[in-house]
């Protein structure tokens, strides 16, 4: 009785709900890391087996990485969702929510594969190389092989982060993470008696780790003790049709947010191109350091909606006031601990990357300016998790469109190009208009938290 009296007191104090979000959160951030490292054995093996097959891949990513990412998005609601229906001690909603995902799911899988497919076909049209065209389809061909076992995993997820457990996710991703390896080495180089199918090997090895770990991950679900769920997610019956709009309704604007700035960064590498592949290879070790810092808010953020949610259907004000000055203060001293080690180690981290001395002056000035973002990207990562736990996530996407595409990329393009708002600054006007998109979306999205949270909670 103590003991439970303590912990209760703990989840009312800013550091007690600390602990519990890091509880959720690392494990998600070294699953994030896990997946960032199968996409860098994926550049290793193909690099292996030529440059065109290295193209290949990186032609291919560009089109299944923004849609495969917007889609998924579409389903990460279903974890604060389900953790608010807990927090109003609802449990038996859950098997209904949950179902109602996973029959959203073969309507989410037959749009992602029809964008997936359309998104092929550009390649004849932009790629001179008849064979680098060809390669990069059948890597996209191989991916789309993957859809239905993705999103399943994205349902699975969903139920284990709702009931705070996100150590399964950590364990299927570094089990993926160690199956890439060969499984690559044996479908790009055709070790083992597999035919070598160059680049293009890497989607179909991509395909066999999905549908490996998302068999482990439900099949982790069906030996716990919510296994009562498994059975409700693929039961025979009619879906609510209710609850389907409903996670669509809160999902969507998620995955449009995830889609306008994955689009973003991926367009602004396009608009760099004229100035020369090594501008372009600067851009790229920037970027590639920058997706690294931002998995740390990223999976903050996650965690953070998992318990503000929680906390909104307990209706505990205390509770979710607390665990906000606790994250925030946590969150901008990592934010800035990584400045004070990204900026005077940008050299060394660049030397990872290439020996150039004009890409690696360049690609060094880049990450100074990705510092000087980490507060703004920290900010909006965070707001946007907590307005998920809210489930007000409208104010997301336009938020992204508005920052990224009609004031950022305009930008982007006049600090690259012209001297029309000043210097011609080459690839650093891109980063600067990362910094002005990225505090904008941060201003937006705290006052619209401040707004949504006193909706919520009244007034403290």
């Amino acid at each position: 009785m103590k003991e439970g009296k303590n912990r209760e007191k703990a989840s009312g104090s800013a550091w007690g709900e600390l602990g519990r979000v890091l509880a959720l959160m690392i494990p998600l951030y070294l699953a994030n890391l896990m997946n960032i490292g199968m996409g860098v054995i994926d550049t290793i093996v193909a690099g292996q087996a030529g440059t065109k097959d290295l193209a290949a891949v990186a032609l291919g990513c560009s089109v299944t990485a923004p849609i495969m990412v917007s889609v998924g998005a579409i389903l990460n609601i279903l974890s604060p969702m389900l953790a608010r229906v807990l927090g109003m001690h609802k449990e038996s909603r859950a098997g209904v929510l949950l179902h109602s995902g996973m029959a959203l799911a073969p309507l989410l899988m037959l749009g992602e594969v029809a964008l997936l497919y359309g998104g092929s076909l550009v390649f004849p049209y932009v790629v001179a190389d008849e064979q680098l065209a060809d390669a990069a389809q059948l890597y996209v061909y191989f991916v789309m092989a993957a859809v239905p076992a993705s999103l399943m995993m994205r349902v699975v997820q969903g139920c284990w982060e709702g009931y705070g457990q996100t150590r399964p996710a950590m364990v299927v991703c570094l089990l993926g993470l160690v199956l890439n390896i060969p499984l690559n080495y044996a479908c790009v180089l055709g070790w083992w008696g597999f035919p070598a199918l160059g680049g293009a090997g890497c989607g179909l090895a991509t395909a066999i780790v999905h549908w490996l770990m998302g068999a482990v991950l439900l099949g982790l679900l069906a030996v716990s003790r919510h296994r009562g769920l498994v059975r409700q997610m693929f039961a025979a019956r009619v879906p609510n049709a209710e609850m389907m709009r409903r996670v669509m309704r809160l999902g969507l604007p998620l995955g449009i947010a995830s889609f306008c700035e994955m689009s973003y960064f991926c367009v602004i590498s396009l608009v760099i191109a004229p100035l020369g592949e090594l501008m372009v290879s600067a851009q790229q070790i920037a970027i590639n350091v920058s997706g690294v810092l931002f998995m740390f808010p990223l999976s903050l953020g996650v965690a953070v909606s998992i318990r503000s949610a929680y906390h909104v259907g307990a209706n505990n004000p205390k509770a979710f006031r607390a665990m906000v000055r606790g994250v925030l203060a946590f969150m901008y001293c990592t934010a800035l601990m990584f400045v004070c080690i990204a900026i005077p180690m940008r050299f060394p981290i660049v030397a990872l990357y290439t020996s150039h001395p004009l890409v690696s002056q360049t690609a060094a000035h880049l990450i100074i300016l990705c510092a000087l973002y980490q507060f703004s990207d920290s900010t909006q990562a965070l707001m946007a998790g907590l307005l998920r736990g809210c489930h007000d996530t409208t104010i997301i996407s336009w938020a992204n469109i508005a920052s990224y595409w009609i004031i950022g990329f305009p930008l982007s393009v006049i600090w690259i190009h012209t001297d029309w708002l000043g210097p011609r600054m080459g690839p650093a006007g891109a980063w600067w208009s990362f910094i002005v998109s990225l505090t904008i979306v941060a201003l937006i999205l705290f006052m619209r938290y401040r707004f949504t949270s006193r909706r919520i909670f009244g007034t403290p």
